[in-house]
C-alpha cells in the first residue's frame, strides 16, 4: 500500500539513512533528520550525510516547521525515546520502542527482565568500573564482555583469559579516561551453539502472524527463510513470546530482533535483542517486505498487518573498505540494482554516491542484498547487483552466505529443524 497523500519523517542516525530512500517509494514526502549538533565544532562530514538522496528532504530538526507537515515519525534507531514519547503526547503518529530500547542499551536490566519473566539466561555478572572487570577476567576465563548504552565505546568482545585481553582493556580504559571506575558493564560467560534469531517487529506486545528467521556471520552477512510463526520452533520465538506483556506496557511499536543461541539441549539462551532496525539485515527487510510502509503507518497507528514478502529467501553481504574509515568513500553502480545496494551513512554529491566516514571509523561501507525462492537464487540475484559495484577498495564477501549455510544444517542436525534449506546452493 502506497500513501501517496502522507508526509513521513525519518530521524536516524546516519547508518540507517537508506530507509528514508526506500520509504520514499511509498510516502508522498519524506524528510530526513539525522542529528550532528553534539559537538559544539560540528563537521561538515556529520551535518551534510544523507543529502542528495533520491525523493528525500534533508532538514535540520524534528522540531522546525515540517513537524506541522507531516502524518508520521518514525524512528529506525535507538537513542530517541523521549522525542518519540513527547510527539505522541503531541498526536502524532510514531514508530519505535519508545522506553522499549531500554532492554537492548541496559544488560543487567534486561538480563533480569528476562528472568522476571522465566527465561533462561547463562552466567552472567553485572560489573561496575574497569578494576572490577580485570579482577573477575583474571578469574573467569572464556567470557564475553559488553557495555551498557555507550557502544561507541567498544563493541562486544570475548575474553578467552585475561592474559589475552589484557592489551583491549588497556585500550579501552583508556578510551574511558577518568570514567573508568564508573561505568556498567555486563560480563557472560560463552555458549556452545548457533546463534539464530526472529527479526520481526512488535505492536504493542503483537508479532506479525510470519516473519524472517535468519543467521548472521557478524559484520559479513546475513540469510533468511520467511515463515510462518506457528512454524518457528518453539525455542526460537519462546524469547519473543515472553517478552511480550514487557513491550506491551512500553508501548512499543517498532523492529525487534534477537540472537538466540541454541546447543544440542535446545535450550535458548538470547544472548542480544536489538530494539530498533537491525543491521544486518534491516537493509534486505527494507525490499524483503513488500508492504514495507504499510507494516510501519498501521503499526504506529496500533495495528498489526502481517509482511508480504517478495521470496522465500532472502540474503545480505557487507561491504568493506579500510579506506572509508576515515574518508569519503564513492561507491559506484548499475542504476538498475539501486533498490539492492544500501549506502551506509550515505550522501548524492555531483550525482554520485558516497558513505561518509562519522566518528566510528567503520570499514562496513553498505549491504548488498538479495532474495529468491531458494537460497541459490538469492544469492545470484545479489551477485548480480555485486558484480556491478564498484570503489576503491571496497571488498564485498560473496562466500559470506556459504558458512551461515553450514550453521543452519548444523542447527537442523541438533534435531531442531528451523530451516528448510537448498541443498543445491553453492558459493557465488
Amino acid at each position: 500500500m502506497k500513501y501517496p497523500d502522507k508526509t513521513a519523517m525519518v530521524v536516524t542516525h546516519p547508518i540507517f539513512a537508506s530507509q528514508a530512500e526506500r520509504l520514499a517509494k511509498d510516502f508522498g514526502r519524506v524528510y530526513l533528520v539525522i542529528p550532528w549538533q553534539s559537538h559544539s565544532f560540528p563537521t561538515i562530514r556529520a551535518g551534510r550525510t544523507g543529502e542528495g538522496l533520491k525523493g528525500v528532504t534533508k532538514i535540520d530538526s524534528i522540531w522546525g516547521k515540517e513537524l506541522d507537515q507531516t502524518d508520521i515519525v518514525i524512528f529506525p534507531d535507538i537513542y530517541f525515546p523521549q522525542e518519540q514519547i513527547r510527539l505522541e503526547k503531541m498526536g502524532k503518529l510514531v514508530w519505535g520502542g519508545r522506553n522499549g530500547e531500554e532492554i537492548e542499551i541496559w544488560r543487567p536490566l534486561c538480563k533480569k527482565v528476562m528472568e522476571s519473566v522465566g527465561l533462561p539466561t547463562q552466567e552472567w555478572s553485572k560489573i561496575n568500573g574497569m578494576d572490577a572487570l580485570r579482577a573477575y577476567l583474571k578469574a573467569h576465563k572464556d567470557q564475553h564482555v559488553k557495555i551498557s548504552k555507550w557502544r561507541g565505546t567498544f563493541e562486544t568482545f570475548k575474553s578467552d583469559s585475561y592474559d589475552l585481553s589484557e592489551v583491549k582493556l588497556d585500550e579501552i580504559e583508556h578510551a574511558m579516561g577518568c570514567f573508568k571506575h564508573d561505568v556498567e558493564l555486563c560480563v557472560e560467560a560463552d555458549l556452545p551453539g548457533v546463534e539464530v534469531g526472529t527479526d520481526t517487529w512488535c505492536v504493542d506486545g503483537q508479532y506479525p502472524n510470519a516473519t524472517a528467521v535468519g543467521i548472521e556471520a557478524k559484520d559479513v552477512g546475513f540469510c533468511a527463510e520467511f515463515m510462518a510463526w506457528d512454524k518457528i520452533p518453539e525455542p526460537v520465538r519462546r524469547w519473543n513470546e515472553a517478552m511480550a506483556p514487557i513491550f506491551e506496557r512500553y508501548g512499543y511499536r517498532g523492529w525487534l530482533s534477537n540472537e538466540i543461541r541454541i546447543a544440542e539441549d535446545h535450550i535458548p539462551y538470547c544472548i542480544d535483542p536489538t530494539c530498533r532496525s537491525p543491521s544486518p539485515p534491516g537493509e534486505l527487510l527494507q525490499e524483503f517486505y513488500l508492504n514495507y510502509a504499510e507494516i510501519i503507518w498501521e503499526g504506529a497507528n496500533g495495528r498489526m498487518v502481517d509482511p508480504v514478502p517478495a521470496a522465500k529467501y532472502g540474503v545480505e553481504v557487507i561491504m568493506k573498505s579500510a579506506f572509508a574509515e576515515a574518508n569519503c568513500q564513492p561507491i559506484e553502480f548499475d542504476p538498475a540494482y539501486a533498490n539492492q545496494i544500501k549506502i551506509y551513512n550515505p550522501a548524492v554529491v555531483d550525482g554520485k554516491s558516497y558513505a561518509i566516514p562519522q566518528d566510528e571509523e567503520m570499514q562496513e561501507c553498505g549491504a548488498i542484498v538479495g532474495w529468491g525462492d531458494t537460497i541459490q537464487a538469492a544469492m545470484d540475484h545479489m551477485k548480480e547487483a555485486a558484480d556491478t559495484v564498484k570503489g576503491y577498495g571496497i571488498k564485498i564477501p560473496n562466500g559470506a552466505v556459504e558458512g551461515i549455510m553450514e550453521q543452519m544444517q548444523e542447527i537442523n542436525d541438533s534435531g531442531l529443524e528451523v530451516f528448510t534449506l537448498d541443498k543445491s546452493a553453492k558459493t557465488p
